[in-house]
């Protein structure tokens, strides 16, 4: 098969507007019932970069994500106050959407979650079809989206074979490529490598790397090797024993892991606890 690389950007109708998008959070608060998980949580992540969330286990940084793309709300006791601006537009403000602000900021689960018996090819257009947005040349987008999650080499002579016959590492940049062909302006990942193996890790890695000047990306991590390789910002969650989430320190990368100002975040990440 000849390999074609589509060079100029496929364009989908009806999608979110092109380009990254920054995200911000102002004073965020969560609730599950009457149990407070997160409070006041502020926290800018800028366009075109990467943004990690660290931290121990049970610190709400897995509610928080889910919170930038309104999936908090799906869980039938959820509740939150604060706000959340997609450029400076609240995605919680009265008369917007939830699959509008999903649209434009899509999620990439811990676990690979690909439609299985669906082929590459259709899992790769699968979002569009949920999101009824339109492309005029799917072969071009499939191909795109596919090289950008850097699988396209890899599957480009069995597009029409099962997804779920894929292994788990390429079963993920499978579920990236579905959410970068509606062209979102974040991409949103829960701990993607926690049940890869290195190789398949490294080359997440090196995904995120080589899509970041296209979106903004925001990622749950509890590698801190990894928050250094491959993040700009950290932002350091804790919770107390009995206490909601909160963000101890948030900055850059470099200055999280080198002079962090909180004792707390030094012990953390230098491994002393969590």
């Amino acid at each position: 098969m000849t390999e074609t690389i589509y060079r100029e950007p496929v364009r989908v109708i009806g999608g979110p507007p092109p380009g990254a998008a920054a995200l911000e959070a102002r004073e965020v608060a969560a609730w599950f019932g009457d149990h407070l998980v997160l409070d006041g949580v502020s926290l800018e992540m800028p366009a075109r970069e990467v943004t990690a969330l660290i931290g121990p286990s049970g610190c709400g940084k897995s509610t928080f994500l889910r919170i930038l793309n309104r999936m908090h709300e799906l869980v039938p006791s959820a509740s939150l106050a604060g706000e959340v601006l997609l450029d400076g537009q609240d995605i919680y403000a009265d008369g917007t959407r939830a699959q509008h602000a999903r649209l434009r900021i899509g999620m990439v689960f811990q676990k690979p979650n690909p439609f299985p018996a669906m082929s590459i090819r259709d899992n790769v257009l699968a979002g569009l079809k949920l999101a009824g947005v339109k492309c005029p040349d799917k072969d071009a987008l499939v191909e795109q989206s596919l090289e950008r999650a850097g699988l396209w080499r890899e599957v480009r002579d069995r597009l029409n074979q099962p997804g779920g016959a894929l292994s788990g590492g390429q079963q993920q940049r499978l579920c990236i490529a579905r959410s970068l062909a509606v062209q979102p302006n974040v991409l949103l990942m829960d701990e993607p490598c926690s049940a890869l193996d290195p190789t398949s890790t490294r080359r997440i890695e090196q995904t995120i790397a080589e899509i970041a000047d296209e979106v903004t990306i925001v990622i749950v991590t509890h590698n801190m090797q990894q928050a250094q390789r491959v993040s700009d910002h950290c932002a350091f969650f804790l919770a107390g024993e009995n206490e909601p989430g909160r963000i101890v320190e948030h900055g850059p990368t470099e200055q999280i892991f080198g002079e962090p100002e909180d004792v707390r975040t030094y012990d953390y990440v230098n491994g002393r606890f969590g």
